[in-house]
């Protein structure tokens, strides 16, 4: 597999499921790999010019290579659709050509990350997209590209509604409505709900809307568990560490130690799934709550004839009940896993004062306060001066600015030089700071005298 294929597969499979599938070794494609020519290779790729090329080495005789690296069957299978000048290549490797014994695409290029959400992988794309001129970007044709093998996994053939005011809706529209199109043409046994076959539902409805449409939602802090989890801890590809007490037999002395532990924030974790949509106080109950029900339960007496109260739950009374209670040990450990992680949220939520601050982000959102009141923008510009001034953070510090400008409609003259002061932007923040004009958020409300001259 290349990198994009890896990807794909990583966030749908295990090793262990594959091995189940008789897949002896799974290697990367663009890494040296040992010969096994008694054994037949699959190759999952991306179909790009580069994949193709690194495939087509290991069955071209080189210095290194004299003979091919593999036996005599050679399956391919391409993410998505793979382009007439790389069928092409493929064809023209005799060696490899007659050992092909399958060649397909999968229509698999996206990531499935949650069971009824995905996304493209393709974190770096935001800012091409927004600096697009006339034409459109390689970073479209892409993203339509994925999207086609998305609705061809999920058997949709798509009507399209776009918002026309928008350029970047307008051009991906056009794209992948071209794009679905021929796919369509080109797979005559490929079915769609909602075709004369398949009437247990209709066709769906492809809505796409780009950022310019809320640049507020991004910017708040929200307090449901997923979102805290990424927005305040560190959290790469659903892996996430933190510092746990270490857990031993009851038998042992209570000897207090931390260790730092991994864990996966994905699909395979029920307590995750159950609970990441929840307020982070409902989840700390929730915890708590079920927690307290394994220590109060029959099996818990051993843990209260030591002394330990079942009510006022800490985590170290969780790593008690864990060495009292073996046959819970499975149950208990992802269940103190959630602890440690919500606790560790809600420590950096004090630390911050995220709750003042929070408070302070939706008056501006709603432009109403906790009262129902709708303050004057001088007593917005007060507070917000305040807070700049307060916080220690400069990431917290450019969020806060940029809510002010996005729901506000810009910065008042007046009011321009004693934000900025107070905000202490580094260059780098400056500069993000001025591409939300790109997305259609002035830095500076205009002023009644120069919308006239404008119209004038």
């Amino acid at each position: 597999m290349d990198k994009a294929a890896t990807r794909v597969i990583s966030s749908v499979i295990g090793m262990y499921d594959l091995m189940e599938q008789r897949i002896s070794l799974v290697e990367d494609l663009s890494k040296k790999r040992a010969p096994f020519r008694d054994k037949a290779v699959i190759y999952l790729l991306a179909p790009t010019k580069d994949s193709v090329d690194k495939m087509l080495a290991d069955w071209t005789p080189s210095e290194d290579l004299k003979e091919p690296l593999y036996g005599n069957g050679a399956f391919i299978y391409f993410l998505g659709s793979l382009p007439d000048p790389l069928l092409a290549r493929i064809k023209s490797c005799k060696p490899l050509l007659k050992r092909v014994k399958g060649l397909g695409e999968i229509n698999i290029d996206f990531l499935a990350k949650e069971s009824s959400a995905f996304h493209l992988d393709m974190d770096s794309s935001f800012s091409v997209l927004f600096k697009r001129g006339g034409r459109p970007s390689r970073a479209e044709f892409a993203i339509c590209d994925k999207l086609v093998t998305l609705c061809a996994t999920l058997n949709e053939y798509p009507h399209v509604r776009y918002d026309a005011a928008s350029p970047l809706s307008t051009s991906l529209a056009k794209i992948f409505h071209n794009k679905m199109n021929e796919f369509v043409g080109k797979n005559q046994n490929w079915w769609h709900h909602g075709d004369a076959s398949h009437t247990d539902r209709g066709r769906a409805t492809l809505l796409l809307l780009d950022r310019t449409a809320d640049c507020l939602s991004p910017l708040m802090h929200e307090f449901t568990y997923q979102a805290m989890v990424n927005d305040l801890l560190k959290v790469t590809d659903d892996k996430i560490s933190y510092e746990a007490e270490t857990v031993g037999t009851a038998a042992e002395e209570d000897g207090k130690a931390t260790m730092t532990k991994d864990a996966l924030l994905n699909e395979n974790d029920e307590v995750w799934v159950e609970l990441r949509g929840d307020h982070i106080a409902d989840v700390i109950q929730k915890l708590s709550g079920r927690i307290r029900d394994i220590v109060n339960s029959n099996t818990a007496q051993v843990l209260k004839s030591k002394g330990g109260s079942a009510k006022a739950l800490s985590l170290s009374q969780m790593a008690n009940a864990m060495k009292a209670l073996p046959e819970y040990r499975e149950v208990m450990s992802k269940l103190s896993q959630h602890m440690h992680i919500s606790h560790e949220c809600m420590d950096l939520f004090n630390k911050a004062s995220l709750l003042d601050l929070s408070e302070l982000e939706q008056t501006l959102a709603t432009g109403k306060d906790e009262n129902g009141r709708t303050p004057k923008v001088s007593e917005l510009v007060n507070l917000v001066e305040e807070e700049l001034k307060t916080s220690e953070d400069a990431l917290t510090r450019l969020r806060l600015l940029g809510i002010f400008i996005v729901s506000q409609k810009g910065i008042r003259n007046r009011d321009k030089d004693r934000l900025l002061t107070a905000a202490r932007l580094n260059p780098k923040a400056a500069r993000t700071l001025q591409n939300l004009q790109k997305m259609g958020c002035p830095l500076i409300q205009k002023t009644e005298s120069s919308r006239l001259n404008s119209i004038l």
